[in-house]
């Protein structure tokens, strides 16, 4: 067994070589877990700042219409996927379901987090599985709760290469005032 220390948590995790989202089901759930091609990525909880800045972007896509959530699983295979801190389905997901295919999300929304700059900087992830939509939200220095959302939609290269292109810039308070107006 392989043990690993988190603050006043041990987790003795199985040996697994190569883990799936079934491998997942027995892990405490006050944790966040990701699959990348079989090796699982274990995050803390979030700050307060990413915890009310992704409420706050899902409560305006669902006063919007749209059915949005938050921390939603996104499947690639079994063994790799990632969780969106908001994700938008085109249509009414499966209330059961804690992993969705990719196609059955039309957005996923990342609020920036220094552990996960990486990712949350390079959607290709999420570009390559034909997520039409995706939003970086990010602090704005100065606002306490304030964040700054880029806005990128999937498109083509002439080289047949798809990624996000940039289409604007917001911030969450004017996404809100125009969601209440």
């Amino acid at each position: 067994m392989l043990a690993k220390e988190a603050a006043l948590i041990t987790l003795h995790l199985p040996a697994v070589e190569v883990w799936t989202v079934d491998d997942l089901t027995d892990l405490p759930s006050h944790l966040r877990y990701e699959l990348h091609n079989g090796r699982l990525e274990i995050m803390s909880p979030a700050v307060a700042w990413h915890q009310r800045v992704e409420h706050r972007i899902c409560a305006v896509l669902m006063r919007d219409g749209r059915w949005a959530n938050t921390q939603v699983g996104v499947l690639n295979t079994s063994s790799d996927t990632r969780v969106a801190d908001v994700g938008v389905f085109p249509d009414e997901p499966d209330p059961r379901a804690a992993w969705h295919p990719a196609a059955n999300l039309a957005l996923v929304v990342e609020v920036w987090s220094p552990s996960s700059d990486d990712k949350d900087r390079n959607p290709q992830w999420y570009a390559q599985r034909g997520i039409a939509e995706y939003w970086l939200a990010e602090p704005i220095e100065g606002d306490t709760w304030g964040a700054l959302i880029t806005q990128y939609q999937l498109a083509r290269t002439p080289g047949g290469t798809v990624t996000y292109v940039e289409t604007g810039r917001t911030t969450l308070a004017a996404l809100e005032a125009a969601a209440v107006g």
